[in-house]
Formats: structure tokens, C-alpha cells, sequence
């Protein structure tokens, strides 16, 4: 595979991060854990297309002479990578939240999904600033990964106001946290992706 094969098969990877985040936001809202046994499954697939593509990169690196390029793309594919890690964090949260039957409260929820779509807004712009259709993309992708952080960092400290008020339970708590924090980093490795570029 040429340099140019590469890059078309480390952008398509920003597709399978949007199925899994499609999927993770279906079984989150509906409460229903076929929808992440998907997800967990396409995660499982970027893994292997890590590996393949990391094995194409070793191959190159010894015959191709922009080694800049090829490194900015071996940073992308391990990136995209720990995204689907990150994701296959958030689906465990939710596959306990399932299990054990927590509710989060109505407000809990709200600025959940709001921090979500947030974060799927930045990884719908990669995709699009990868495939070449708005250079502009760029500083917006930027923009949106620092509004995701404010939620989180905004939500994280209101949730903690709701936990010593006796208003939700320590898992639900501890569930509501990790489940911000790895969408905020979902959006940090988004932001990260268009800065190699």
C-alpha cells in the first residue's frame, strides 16, 4: 500500500469512531446493550485496522522520503485508535449503568447528551476537514474540542454539588464522571487529528 492508500484507510477510521459513537448514543439513551455489543465489536475493528495500518507504515518508512507525512499519519491512526478506546470505555459505564439499573437525574442526562453531541460535532467536522472539504474545519474542530472541555469541567462540579446534596447515588456518581471525562477526551484526540495537518 502507497503513502496515499494509507492516509484513505486512516480517514476511514474517522467513520467507524462515528458508528461507534452512533450506536453508544442509541444504547445510552434507549438503555439497551445490543447497541453497545455493536459498538464494542466495531471497536474491536479499529483495533485491527491499527495494526494493519501501523504494519503498512513500518513497511513504507524504509523507501518513502517524506517521513513528516507518514508520521503525521501514524499519529492519526494510533489517535483514531485511542479514540475507539476511549469509546470502549464509555460503552463499559454504560453496559454498568444498564446493569445496575442507575438512573441519572433528568438534569444529569440533559447536560450529558449536551456534552455528547458536543464532542460527535468535533469528530463529524474531522472527518469532513480529512477529506478535504473546508480547510476553515481546522480551528473550528479546535474551537469545539475547548467548548467540550468547559462542559465537562462546568458539569463535573454541578454533578459534585448534586452528589453532597444526597441527590444521586456514589456509582451514579462515579458512572456520571468517567462517562464525561471520556467524551471530553473524545474530543481532545479530535482536536489533536487536525492539528497534525
Amino acid at each position: 500500500m502507497d503513502i496515499k492508500g494509507l492516509k484513505a484507510n486512516a480517514v476511514s477510521m474517522a467513520d467507524k469512531v462515528l458508528e461507534i459513537l452512533e450506536l453508544v448514543d442509541k444504547g445510552f439513551m434507549e438503555n439497551k446493550a445490543e447497541f453497545l455489543t455493536k459498538a464494542m465489536y466495531l471497536e474491536r475493528e479499529i483495533n485491527e485496522t491499527e495494526k494493519a495500518l501501523t504494519r503498512g507504515i513500518l513497511g513504507l518508512s524504509k523507501s518513502v522520503k517524506d517521513k513528516k507525512e507518514l508520521a503525521a499519519i501514524a499519529q492519526m491512526v494510533e489517535t483514531f485508535e485511542r479514540m475507539g478506546d476511549e469509546a470502549a470505555n464509555l460503552i463499559e459505564r454504560i453496559e454498568i449503568k444498564v446493569a445496575e439499573k442507575l438512573l441519572f437525574s433528568d438534569i444529569g442526562v440533559e447536560q450529558f447528551n449536551e456534552t455528547y453531541r458536543t464532542m460527535k460535532r468535533s469528530v463529524e467536522m474531522l472527518k469532513e476537514f480529512l477529506k478535504g472539504r473546508d480547510g476553515g474545519l481546522k480551528e473550528r474542530v479546535i474551537d469545539n474540542g475547548f467548548r467540550v472541555k468547559e462542559l465537562v469541567e462546568r458539569f463535573r462540579r454541578e454533578h459534585a454539588e448534586r452528589l453532597v446534596k444526597g441527590e444521586c447515588t456514589e456509582l451514579g456518581a462515579n458512572m456520571y464522571f468517567d462517562m464525561l471525562d471520556f467524551t471530553g477526551n473524545l474530543a481532545r484526540h479530535a482536536s489533536n487529528i487536525v492539528k497534525l495537518f
